[in-house]
């Protein structure tokens, strides 16, 4: 059997079944069930039907085949809520034992007991590497642990993602909250952060899988007093570390208080990671280029919009209907010199305003001294970059050879890559995997003194 359908987590009982469409909201079917978490992260069990007349059940499955379900139970005062269950109707199944995937799992043991307890959270993740990983945040202390076995041997043997290890987080004295829901808004919303930047230095999309809470007792023992667990992207992440994984404690220690909120509003470094990440899992190089410059389009638009006066339009509505006014009479005299028909200066006068805009490079050229990141050291010319995915974009080829295009792949890469790692402030003493020369190296944003 696969590593990956070990399982890791399994529940079992009675309960209700309940669909979520509001106008089927009144009906609640009483099951039996098994449910589970493997280690490709999926969530799945079986519901069993346990009324003697069940038919009427059947007919719903079968008429509202689309409709999500919920299922809860309390087993032995623990409340276990299972959500968006899809029912899988099959001929292959069982009459009245029925196959379901679900999105989340939830187990409540009990509430918060009491404010003043200490509280550790438990994060299992998927396709992480690290080596004695350990960091402080302003809350507490990260601790990251690997699984053992041969679950990265299974994640390329069946390219699907896996939970390869797990991440701690030891809040500290100061952290007092009321309740299970505020520390879960919390300590996600710091994990989310700490995985974003995972997934950058180790190149593969690293998401958690499972959420457990634990309070301190009066015997100084911790007790878990409420578990979750959400189904998470399988699809196989390939690998392409930018900095090295044993020195992620270092890593952290540099990026995570760099990592302000700034970054996701003013410059898309959320939506921009996630084009990175997903470029990497495309198979058509064409396809992984676009991607790519899809991030230097991110950061571009985000910086240009955001800055004061923004940088999409050189001149004001009023200034250029002026300026196209003085271009009227000249136009048509030029137009009617070269024998133009009137389909094609209609085209010309419809062209006009891109006279008005700032052309991509002008804004790259302008976003890249801003945070003062070299790129001479890369490509000569930026505009070659732009070329290449024009010509993807427009005519749906590169228009190079095989070896210019991989040329310029890993041209974009680089840049994308300083482009990471300066925002994050990455400067100094701490080394990268330099995508040209494929060698560990001290990382400079301007190592040609550009700027």
């Amino acid at each position: 059997m696969s590593v990956l359908r070990e399982k890791i987590f399994e529940q079992k009982g009675e309960g209700s079944l309940k669909p979520q469409n509001t106008e089927l909201g009144h009906i609640e079917i009483p099951v039996t069930f098994t449910c589970a978490q493997y280690r490709d992260g999926v969530i799945d069990g079986t519901i069993t039907l346990i009324e003697e007349n069940h038919s009427p059940y059947m007919d719903l499955f079968y008429t509202h085949e689309d409709t999500k379900f919920s299922l809860c139970a309390n087993l032995d005062g623990e409340e276990l809520n299972i959500e968006s269950l899809s029912i899988q109707m099959d001929e292959r199944v069982k009459y009245r034992d029925i196959a379901f995937i679900a999105e989340y799992l939830k187990l409540k043991h009990r509430e918060i007991t009491s404010a003043t307890n200490k509280i550790v959270c438990r994060f299992d993740v998927s396709n992480l590497k690290s080596f004695r990983t350990t960091f402080e945040i302003e809350k507490g202390k990260v601790t990251f642990f690997n699984y053992e076995g041969d679950i990265w041997k299974d994640i390329e043997i069946y390219k699907k993602s896996g939970i390869t290890g797990g991440v701690q987080i030891e809040l500290n004295d100061k952290v007092r909250l009321q309740s299970i829901e505020a520390y879960k808004s919390l300590l996600i919303n710091k994990i989310s952060k700490i995985l974003r930047l995972a997934s950058l230095s180790q190149g593969t999309y690293i998401d958690w899988a499972s959420f457990e809470l634990s309070e301190q007792n009066n015997e100084g023992e911790y007790e878990r007093i409420y578990s979750e667990r959400k189904n998470i992207r399988t699809e196989f992440s390939a690998r392409h570390e930018l900095t090295p994984y044993g020195d992620l404690s270092n890593y952290f220690k540099k990026n995570f208080f760099k990592y302000t909120d700034n970054l996701d509003t003013d410059l898309g470094f959320y939506f921009a990671l996630e084009w990175y990440l997903e470029s990497l899992n495309r198979s058509l190089l064409e396809s992984k280029y676009l991607g790519l410059f899809t991030v230097l389009e991110t950061f571009i638009y985000r910086f240009a919009t955001t800055q004061k006066p923004p940088r999409i339009f050189i001149l004001v509505d009023a200034d250029f209907k002026r300026f196209k006014e003085k271009l009227k009479n000249p136009m048509k005299d030029t137009l009617r010199a070269l024998s133009m028909d009137t389909e094609q200066r209609k085209a010309l006068y419809l062209n006009l305003p891109c006279l008005n805009r700032y052309s991509f490079k002008d804004n790259l050229t302008l976003f890249l001294g801003y945070y003062k990141i070299g790129y001479s050291d890369i490509i000569a010319d930026l505009g070659d970059l732009i070329n290449v995915r024009d010509n993807i974009t427009h005519r749906g080829i590169s228009e190079r050879e095989f070896d210019a295009l991989i040329d310029a792949y890993d041209k974009l890469m680089a840049l994308v890559h300083r482009i990471f790692l300066a925002l994050l402030n990455y400067d100094g003493k701490s080394k990268y995997r330099n995508w040209i020369s494929k060698h560990l190296e001290i990382f400079k944003k301007d190592p040609n003194k550009d700027w």
